[in-house]
């Protein structure tokens, strides 16, 4: 019990400061597609204004990993806070088109300063509790964004517009919290040395498949995250209809996140990275054909476990191994980032072009051929790794 609670009060500051910065922009992400709709944007205005967002955030994020080594990153949180909070004021009250998308530029720009900060201080963790702390980690973020998720629909559904205000003043709170936050680092113990990789060449491969799983997953959510709002609006929900559709897939996804903290056997098999795509290949089949509600969420707690599973790998494969973690870091948050470049504005143009399901038949087909290549990819990985643990191949996992 002791040891349990230990554990969770070293955790505290990375539950803390995931799951209210994720709670802001769970809102954000009801509360601004509603108002581009009031405004009357098409779907490719929409596509290219989330790809504005995100080519900012892995721009700015790519820049900021190659000197995340010697950066003060609690300071760094800080003043992503503070810009955050700044431009929050500016989209919450303008209606100007450049104006949104320069101040969506710049609460990217400042956010892109905070989760790699964040990420890398989680991947200074000893290695005996890396796991758990990533863990932890995702499903405070998870969880928080999918309340987000819910209030914002609920919010907007009363009070028009106010989600946005009230992003204003959690970034300010968030900010005045980070002065005082600790994470437990990997120099803070010498109970437990690092243990080397098992060899030089798997975690490069897995590293690399952790990233495109995770990009790929990433794209299969962030393009209905970018236009679903026109099919929703299309097929009679509202906003808190549209908050708990994304609420779902926020929830199924905390609960892989959780279960991944739990069960350990995924590290280094080639199922979990096949099998993530194949989970975010049935959603968007599902977004292409369903109409119903009962349907709709299904395919939204698919695009969940697919998600769940895709960014987690990914993470671990970035931070493990202690080859410049946080560096790492913040390259895979540049892949996560950069899925909305393409995403987005293609999305945007398969809807309006072709229909408001293309994009979800697209992505089903996309992501179904990455998991056949992903498949095959790590094979030669994966007969490596029987060699190397002398097992059975037909009781490892892989």
């Amino acid at each position: 019990m002791q040891t349990a609670l230990r554990s969770i009060a070293g955790r505290h500051w990375i539950v803390a400061l995931a799951a209210l910065k994720c709670f802001t922009t769970g809102m954000v992400l009801v509360g601004l597609p509603m108002k581009l709709q009031r405004l009357g944007w098409t779907d490719w205005e929409m596509g290219l204004f989330w790809a504005t967002n995100s080519a900012t955030y892995s721009v700015v994020c790519v820049t900021y990993s190659l000197s995340l080594e010697r950066m003060p990153l609690r300071r760094m949180m800080l003043a992503s806070c503070l810009v955050a909070a700044t431009a929050m004021v500016g989209l919450a009250t303008t209606d100007v088109r450049w104006a949104l998308f320069a101040l969506i530029a710049l609460l990217r720009a400042g956010e892109a300063f905070y989760w790699p900060s964040l990420m890398a201080w989680i991947g200074e963790s000893d290695e005996k509790h890396v796991v758990g702390d990533l863990s932890a980690f995702n499903c405070a973020w998870t969880v928080a964004m999918t309340a987000g998720f819910v209030l914002g629909g609920v919010v907007e559904a009363r009070w028009v517009g106010l989600s946005l205000f009230a992003v204003v003043g959690l970034n300010v709170g968030l900010g005045l919290l980070i002065p005082f936050a600790h994470i437990r680092g990997r120099l803070s113990s010498t109970a437990t040395a690092v243990s080397p990789p098992t060899t030089a060449i798997l975690p490069r491969r897995f590293l690399a498949a952790g990233w495109v799983a995770a990009g790929l997953v990433t794209l299969s959510v962030s393009v209905p995250g970018a236009i679903f709002v026109k099919l929703n609006a299309d097929l009679g929900y509202g906003p808190s209809d549209f908050g708990v559709f994304f609420g779902l897939r926020g929830g199924v996804q905390a609960f892989v996140f959780l279960a991944l903290g739990v069960f350990q056997g995924w590290r280094y098999r080639r199922w979990p990275l096949v099998g993530c795509l194949v989970f975010c290949a049935l959603g968007s089949a599902l977004l292409t054909v369903a109409g119903a509600k009962g349907l709709l969420a299904l395919a939204f707690m698919l695009l969940g476990v697919g998600m769940g599973l895709g960014y987690s790998l990914g993470f671990y494969y970035s931070v493990h191994g202690r080859r410049q973690p946080k560096r790492n870091a913040g390259f895979f948050e540049t892949v996560i980032g950069s899925q909305t470049i393409v995403g987005g504005p293609l999305g945007g143009w398969l809807a309006g072009s072709f229909g408001r399901r293309a994009p979800y038949a697209v992505l089903a087909v996309v992501a179904g051929l990455a998991a056949v290549g992903q498949w095959v990819l790590l094979r030669r990985a994966a007969e490596r790794l029987r060699e190397i643990r002398g097992s059975r191949p037909e009781g490892d996992g892989l």
